[in-house]
C-alpha cells in the first residue's frame, strides 16, 4: 500500500508530466528535432554530418562575426602575417611587442638604476 508521501509524489509527477511536451511518444534525445540545430531557436546540436551548430540566433551572430573578421582562409593569422610581426605598428607583437610596448620598455630602461656599471648582485654569492 502506498504511503501518503507516495500518493502526493505520484500526483505531483502526473501534474508535471502534463506540462512537459516530451513524453513516451516524443522523448527528448539527441535525435529529437528540438535538440538539433535545424533553423529554430530550440535546437543547438549538429544537424546532419556537415550541419551547423546552434540556434538561429547563434548561427546569425557567428556569421556576422565572421564577416567582420579580417582573417580567413586567404589571409590567415600566423607568424608570416604582417599583423603578427613586431614592425612598429600597433598590431603585431612578434618577439618584441607593438609600438606602445617598445616605447614603454624604452622609458623603463632609461629610469632603471641597474645598468652595465651597476648590475644586480650575483645571487649565487648571497
Amino acid at each position: 500500500m502506498a504511503t501518503k508521501l507516495d500518493q502526493i509524489s505520484e500526483q505531483f509527477r502526473k501534474e508535471s508530466i502534463t506540462r512537459n511536451s516530451y513524453n513516451d511518444k516524443n522523448s527528448y534525445s539527441s535525435n529529437n528535432l528540438n535538440a538539433l540545430s535545424n533553423g529554430d531557436e530550440k535546437g543547438k546540436g549538429q544537424y546532419g554530418e556537415n550541419g551547423t551548430v546552434g540556434s538561429t540566433t547563434d548561427i546569425q551572430n557567428r556569421l556576422t562575426s565572421l564577416t567582420r573578421n579580417t582573417y580567413n582562409e586567404n589571409n590567415q593569422y600566423n607568424s608570416l602575417n604582417p599583423n603578427a610581426l613586431s614592425n612598429g605598428d600597433e598590431k603585431g607583437k612578434g618577439d618584441i611587442g607593438n609600438r606602445t610596448d617598445i616605447e614603454e620598455r624604452s622609458k623603463l630602461i632609461a629610469v632603471n638604476n641597474y645598468k652595465d656599471s651597476n648590475t644586480y648582485p650575483d645571487s649565487s654569492v648571497v
